[in-house]
């Protein structure tokens, strides 16, 4: 060919013939070979396009960008509603009014359209819709995200979860997401559906779904203990929980492990006005059943909350949004599921029970001032529930055993006043139940305990939000202490560090200012100089520390200090990130002591029942040495602990947001979200990832997960790493060059679409490379000993009994016809199923009782039948879809077992029809039905096969069941179905005879065999479509639509079923 009549393509350097198909990029304008822009993209309308256009690879980032910024997420080749300001922008690093007022009327704007998700680069903004919104969180809605880009799909939760779940699979590195946000902004909801969505999307074995079901399971046996009402949330925490999943290899989850963190024990004994204490109290009362009754010993009368001081003292009994019957059932359940029998059961519960008739035990004083007890009913009730003693917890509660410190040690007995004595009861009561927490969440990790190795973990904290009361003490300390440890590794990782990074990489950077929380959590934790903590552990540790001397000690030594202020008798005030907090400093020595007299601790141990002597396995008989450690300084221990277990993981953040203190739908408090905004940090956030990169790499990291996107580095590389690193953005990336820079160690890219683009270029390059091998290997091994068995059990199925067609009868095997390996959306529909091995799987007409023909894809697996086609996706308008929106629809499953028999015509066509005596006959049509019978017959799933000129179907026609007589001709006809009165028509063509077989088929010489299933499964790229055979799909299968990705021809060359601007049914991202 002469020179001039050759063209080179601009991405793959290749040379190819004016005579052969190229492409013109509607966006950068230069010629492309097919292979190198095979995708249509919705191009910007501000750019001058209007609709679908064919662009080059180069190109997707930029275009990418542009879309996102405009707020759209429309898929290639769909079309959707332009215009962000009615809805506001989904992320807000585009906002236009960079400030706090702007971020927090974007939030309102989208609230207001129950659009609760909003974007901040990589960190999701949650706000508390407190309503159920519909559809946002159904199964269909989460199957949405699998496998998808942030910029496909608007902001969610699930998205969070995806990439987690992909980074860990993609980078085999553990992922952890921290959820956080003040008391009642929706933190507790967000895990959990993070949680749900990774066991939907994982494996479905039996030892996968035990590790599932105890996952799922332990979210209401530990919200009934750990949970309640307060004033802010009506299912707050009342616990820090750390779940740590275990994953293989494979993405499936093999253990976990949770970490509690501080739980609020003095909620047993004081609730505020309009709170609760724990569900598992108001559960017992109300969810307890007769057999309950009786073996507790009430003979079958049921008690109320109202009769027990510790569940009566707040006024506040029933929640509206809170069935304590029907959550009773699932705690029952979840504590089944974890292994508990009916005595652990039942012992468990009587322990709940008892502290109630702990809490009703009174005191009255003698003369000496010394107590006793002036209800016995409770006493000997609570101690009969405990399995010990009415006289030893009645001795317990009103004396102290006291040792001497001389040299003799002598142990004497000293009697309680009514107030000692109620303080002692309260504590046990706390304590008992604390242990009972304890050993709960113990109970929960034996279950969840693997011993494999090499295993990544997916984390979820979720921990107590920033609380602010009327009365706040020790406890609302401890949590606002964590709250803002949590904010400074937020800072740290997301700011600090951030700009730290880019200095030391060089990288050219205006440094952005922002508040660091480090100094009011070192006023907090400090021991040099110390902090509240330190003062705290110092008057306690001491003969006579009272809450007066801590808090004495505090304004003196603190009073200099810009966050923090006395507040009157008997308290002080913090200025904490979140918020001015004012502490009563009442109870806070004895609460930091967290101790329990061995009198007590005695009693637990002399019970019969050996579940709740375990609960107390300390050693009272020798001498104590050691001092015990505090309240403040395991808090401390434990979230210093919890801080290094994130650092190792990369992290996610969900920042939850309350749009009113009234816990009401629909009602925006701009102030009080403004308030939110600012201490979150979310304007300095935006600032950075406005102004930083979304993605930074080592150079050797970055080389070799995409070497193979480039010709010049793909197969072979001799340079170093970081000018492979360069050669492959040159080459494959479209950016400007302000949008990537190099560091002395380290590759940085600012947009997160170039990132997206170049992991779908990843894809589709393996992608390629993998189905020729794979077509190799079809064809050196493929005639092996499994080709041979499969091709002959097709081939005796219809032997003798079944005209062949001439096309038909040396069709190669390929199992998989639309690339459904790579299509994470059609097989979650099979996999909600269980686990099943797919045989085989095409496109296929199906009939209706009326003759209706429709395009379906078939799945065969070794279970049941699937029939799934497309469905146009309708938006609500809560949560819209864009114009032309397809959806995967399970039409219909037929288990193996349901089917009687299989039926076909002696004569060449393709019909089969599907007798199924417990649900209805089908009727569908397909060319490879030979190769459906032998890949059944392989897997021993062979049914009856009967041959028949005519038949009679029972076929379901809306809620009736209809009979359509089938009749089957061989007079030259077309082999097309027609509907003729009351039954079906279908005339062919002679074939080539009922004894026709392949020429190829042999057995074995020895060479080859052991061939799995899909190994010739066909494909043209992973974003490529139809065209001609040597893109890897021929003509004839082009209609099936393109690759994994979507694309394909123009319709209807690629078109496909479902499909209105291109793309196949085999795309799960396209058309």
């Amino acid at each position: 060919i002469p020179d001039d009549k050759v063209n080179k393509c601009e991405a793959c350097n290749t040379g190819f013939s004016i005579i052969k198909r190229k492409h013109h990029c509607r966006f950068c304008g230069h010629i492309f070979c097919a292979k190198c822009s095979a995708t249509k993209m919705e191009l910007p309308e501000e750019m001058g396009y209007l609709g679908p256009e064919r662009v080059c690879q180069k190109c997707i980032p930029t275009i990418k960008g542009a879309n996102r910024a405009a707020g759209t997420h429309e898929k290639p080749g769909a079309r959707s509603a332009k215009g962000t300001a009615d809805k506001g922008v989904d992320d807000m690093v585009m906002l236009s009014n960079l400030s706090e007022d702007g971020i927090t009327s974007n939030l309102a704007t989208r609230y207001k359209r129950n659009m609760i998700y909003t974007y901040i680069g990589q960190v999701l903004v949650s706000v508390n819709p407190f309503q159920l919104i519909k559809g946002l969180y159904d199964e269909s809605t989460l199957f949405e995200y699998r496998g998808k880009y942030a910029y496909e799909l608007p902001p969610h939760v699930y998205m969070i979860a995806e990439q987690m779940y992909r980074n860990m699979q993609q980078e085999n590195e553990s992922q952890c997401v921290i959820i956080s946000g003040e008391s009642g902004a929706g933190k507790t909801e967000a895990s959990k559906k993070i949680m749900q969505y990774f066991a939907a999307v994982s494996g479905k074995g039996s030892d996968v779904s035990k590790v599932k079901d105890v996952i799922l399971q332990s979210n209401p046996l530990l919200e009934a203990f750990g949970n309640a009402k307060t004033v802010r949330n009506n299912n707050s925490s009342r616990f820090g929980k750390y779940m740590e999943i275990l994953f293989d290899r494979a993405g499936d989850p093999r253990g976990g492990n949770i970490t509690n963190y501080l739980l609020e024990k003095s909620r047993i004994c004081y609730q505020a006005k309009e709170e609760r204490c724990f569900h598992i109290f108001y559960q017992l009362c109300k969810g307890m059943t007769a057999e309950h009754s009786n073996e507790f010993g009430l003979q079958g009368q049921q008690v109320a909350t109202n009769q027990f001081s510790y569940t009566s003292q707040s006024g506040c009994d029933t929640v509206n949004t809170i069935d304590d019957v029907k959550e009773f059932s699932e705690t029952v359940e979840a504590m089944t599921t974890m292994g508990f029998d009916q005595v652990e059961q039942c012992t468990v519960l009587r322990i709940v029970l008892a502290i109630l008739f702990i809490g009703n035990i009174q005191f009255v004083d003698d003369a000496k001032d010394a107590s006793s007890v002036s209800n016995k009913d409770a006493l000997d009730f609570a101690a009969y529930l405990l399995y010990t003693k009415a006289a030893s917890l009645e001795g317990a509660l009103i004396s102290r055993t006291m040792t001497s410190g001389s040299s003799r040690r002598s142990v004497y007995s000293v009697p309680l006043n009514s107030q000692e004595a109620c303080y002692g009861r309260d504590a046990f009561a706390k304590s008992l139940y604390s242990r009972l927490f304890d050993r709960i969440v113990q109970r929960v990790n034996d279950n969840l305990r693997c011993d494999m190795e090499d295993l990544t973990t997916l984390s979820v904290l979720d921990i107590y939000g920033f609380e602010i009361f009327q009365k706040n003490g020790f406890e609302q300390l401890c949590i606002n202490y964590v709250n803002e440890k949590l904010q400074q590794i937020f800072i740290n990782l997301t700011l600090k560090e951030e700009q730290d990074e880019y200095q030391r990489e060089a990288i050219q950077w205006t440094p952005i200012e922002f508040f660091n929380n480090k100094i009011c959590c070192d006023l907090i934790e400090g021991k040099k100089p110390p902090g509240v903590f330190t003062h705290l552990d110092d008057v306690v540790n001491f003969p006579k520390g009272t809450d007066e001397k801590f808090l004495q000690k505090c304004c003196n030594e603190l009073q200099q200090h810009a966050h923090f202020e006395g507040a009157g008798i008997g308290k002080f005030m913090i200025k904490h990130y979140a918020g001015d907090v004012i502490y009563d400093a009442d109870g806070f020595c004895d609460k930091n002591k967290d101790v329990l007299f061995d009198d007590l601790i005695l009693v637990g141990q002399m019970s019969e029942s050996p579940y709740i002597e375990s609960l107390f396995p300390e050693d009272c008989s020798a001498q104590q040495k050691k001092r015990p450690t505090t309240a403040a300084f395991k808090i401390k221990t434990s979230i210093a602990a919890l801080t290094a277990a994130i650092t190792k993981c990369t992290p996610h953040y969900v920042r939850c947001m309350k749009p009113n203190d009234k816990k009401a739908k629909e009602t925006w408090d701009n102030g009080m979200c403004k308030h939110q905004v600012r201490y979150l940090g979310l304007l300095e956030n935006v600032k950075v990832r406005r102004a930083g990169y979304a993605y930074r790499a080592e150079y050797s990291r970055f080389f070799f997960r995409y070497r193979v996107c480039s010709h010049s580095t793909w197969p072979n590389w001799s340079g170093s790493h970081e000018d492979g690193a360069k050669k492959i953005i040159q080459e494959v990336v479209a950016s400007e060059q302000s949008e990537i820079s190099f560091g002395k160690t380290k590759i940085f890219i600012r947009k997160p679409e170039t990132v997206f683009a170049l992991e779908e270029l990843r894809e589709q390059k393996t992608y390629n490379y993998a189905t020729s091998i794979q077509a190799f290997f079809s064809e050196r091994v493929g005639k092996g000993e499994y080709m041979y068995k499969l091709r002959s059990g097709g081939l005796n199925a219809v032997k003798g009994q079944k005209d062949r067609r001439r096309e038909s009868i040396d069709r190669k095997y390929k199992g998989d016809y639309i690339q459904y390996r790579e299509n994470i959306t059609m097989k979650s529909i099979v996999e909600r199923f269980g686990d099943e091995k797919a045989l085989f799987i095409d496109q296929v007409n199906t009939y209706t009782a009326k003759g209706t023909k429709n395009t379906r894809v078939l799945v065969v697996t070794d279970k049941a039948f699937y029939f799934i086609g497309t469905r146009l996706k309708k938006g609500t308008k809560e949560r819209p879809v864009p114009p032309d929106t397809y959806q995967y629809v399970l039409f219909r499953r037929l288990e193996l077992n349901e089917i009687d028999r299989f039926t076909m015509s002696p004569n060449a066509d393709n019909f089969v029809l599907i007798f199924s005596p417990t649900t209805s006959d089908y009727i569908f049509e397909s060319r490879r039905k030979t190769e459906i019978f032998g890949q059944l017959a392989f897997v021993n799933a062979a049914k009856r096969i009967e041959f028949s000129a005519q038949c009679m179907l029972q076929m379901r026609e809306k809620s009736k069941t209809k009979k359509v007589n089938v009749t089957f001709q061989a007079n030259g006809g077309t082999g097309d179905l027609k509907a003729s009165g009351s039954g079906f028509l279908i005339n062919s063509a002679p074939g080539q005879g009922k004894n026709a077989e392949p020429s190829n088929l042999a057995p074995p010489t020895g060479s080859g065999g052991g061939f799995s299933q899909f190994s010739t499964s066909v494909g043209g790229g992973s974003s490529g479509g139809g065209g001609s055979s040597s893109m890897g799909i021929g003509g004839s299968s082009a209609p099936r639509g393109g690759g994994p990705r979507g694309g394909g021809g123009a319709p209807p060359r690629g078109g496909g079923m479902g499909a209105p601007r291109g793309g196949g049914m085999g795309a799960p991202r396209g058309g």
